[in-house]
């Protein structure tokens, strides 16, 4: 090992090293005793030779207790400066991590005698996840209509897929190196001038091969119904389906068919679908639900949602797709998603809609808003840290903005991997046209230094 430091990385950024070319006193050697296996997280040690003045010695020993301090106000939320472990393998290259959790330092019997002469060995134990993760890098995207060459940043994202716009981009596996799922850093700046936006949905899914988003997404041409299809230059595709109903028991509204081969590009994840409403309708004691069909027999039905009046969007709850664990010895049974609806009332209701996407949650997250995020500020989620917010500008202003429920974003190496993102203004409306600025970048992560 060329070099090993150990300090707090993140808001603090500082570093002592421990191992390699230019030790500081009294630090002369590290060793450390890797612990491999295949559990979550790993309990180890290093040993520490110290060689210095005994007021050498207890300085350096007060600073690892300082930043044992900066780790524990990191774990409990206080700040963003996890305590770690720094390699470099050889000179100039890049830096690994391994996360410090719970460390104590513990001296070897009679070191107190030593240590008045010059010497002193001290044993750092502690527990860390089971992997060693790489800087913060950038994360070339592709989207379904963008350049042949990949976008290193400020990609155009909208808030629909259609024709020559895109609410998605997708990594080829070959623009990063990672042998473990890598976590995710998502910027994203709203650019459509005064229109904030509130609750924000990003998603992703991984497949070896598929790389297009035809299986994702439907339009007034796709989408099955009782309906009338009007043309307005407004609607998404040019047209909307308009729906009037009496659902006094739950009653069909709009139905989606699943081809085979678009189930074996769904591969088995878990979506929830979101619809898009034309014309939000203005009711109190609507609810709607999924249902899934296969030949003409609704195999599963989920628990209903309710929609509140003047909300711009649906979304229904989570379903694998094909449902159920499959032999996948031949390709997958067609079937049809239907979405129903019900109101307390009974009365007469009308719909209106013009697009539906099977939004992914494998994994994805979810953050509904405490308050809008102004034009020209930049959202930021990071999932290696565990943290999300705004900013006004890039370099100052930040706020939590927004709460989150959803594990860590990830992208899956040898995986053709996909981001989905959908973005409701202060209005709550997923307003089609609205234009941000995105920046991606991933954390490589190794199970082996």
């Amino acid at each position: 090992m060329h070099e090993i430091a150990i300090g707090v990385a993140g808001s603090i950024n500082i570093f002592t090293v421990i191992h390699g070319p230019g030790l500081p006193a009294p630090a002369f050697k590290a060793t450390c005793f890797f612990n491999f296996s295949a559990e979550p997280f790993v309990s180890e040690f290093i040993e520490l030779e110290l060689k210095g003045t005994s007021a050498q010695i207890e300085t350096f020993i007060r600073d690892l207790q300082l930043y044992f301090h900066y780790g524990a106000l990191t774990q409990d939320g206080v700040l963003n400066a996890p305590l770690v472990l720094r390699f470099q393998r050889e000179s100039g290259g890049s830096y690994l991590y391994a996360f410090l959790l719970n460390p104590y330092l513990a001296a070897n019997p009679g070191s107190y005698i030593r240590q008045s002469q010059g010497s002193k060995q001290i044993t750092i134990h502690y527990t860390r996840p089971n992997y060693f993760q790489g800087d913060k890098t950038v994360l070339p995207v592709l989207g379904l209509f963008s350049p042949v060459s990949p976008v290193l940043e400020n990609y155009h994202l909208y808030n629909h897929t259609y024709d020559t716009v895109d609410s998605t981009v997708w990594v080829d596996p070959s623009s990063f190196s990672s042998s473990l799922p890598a976590p995710l850093r998502i910027e994203v700046q709203p650019l459509t001038a005064s229109i904030s936006f509130t609750h924000f949905f990003i998603g992703l899914t991984h497949h070896r091969q598929y790389n297009t988003f035809d299986a994702f997404f439907y339009y007034h041409d796709t989408i099955s119904s009782s309906g009338t299809v009007h043309a307005n230059g407004s609607a998404i595709a040019g047209k909307y389906i308009s729906l009037s109903i009496t659902p006094s028991t739950w009653t069909a509204a709009f139905t989606i068919a699943l081809s085979s081969l678009h189930l074996s590009q769904l591969s088995g994840q878990l979506f929830r679908p979101i619809l898009r409403f034309f014309t939000p309708h203005a009711y109190d004691d609507l609810f709607f639900r999924l249902a899934v069909i296969a030949n003409s027999v609704i195999i599963h039905t989920s628990e209903a949602v309710y929609s509140p009046p003047g909300t711009g969007y649906l979304l229904l709850p989570s379903v694998n797709l094909p449902p159920g664990p499959l032999l996948n010895e031949s390709p997958p049974q067609a079937l049809s998603l239907q979405i129903q609806a019900f109101r307390e009332s009974g009365s007469a209701t009308t719909l209106t809609t013009d697009y539906l996407t099977l939004f992914p949650f494998h994994p994805g997250a979810i953050f509904p808003s405490f308050f809008p995020v102004k034009t020209d500020s930049f959202f930021i989620e990071d999932s290696a840290f565990a943290r999300h917010g705004f900013r006004d500008t890039f370099n100052s202003g930040e706020s939590v903005s927004h709460s989150r429920i959803g594990p860590p974003l990830v992208v899956y190496p040898q995986q053709i991997n996909r981001l989905f993102f959908a973005i409701a203004d202060g209005n709550n409306i997923l307003s089609p046209n609205h234009l941000s600025l995105l920046k991606v970048f991933y954390y490589p992560r190794y199970a082996l230094l």
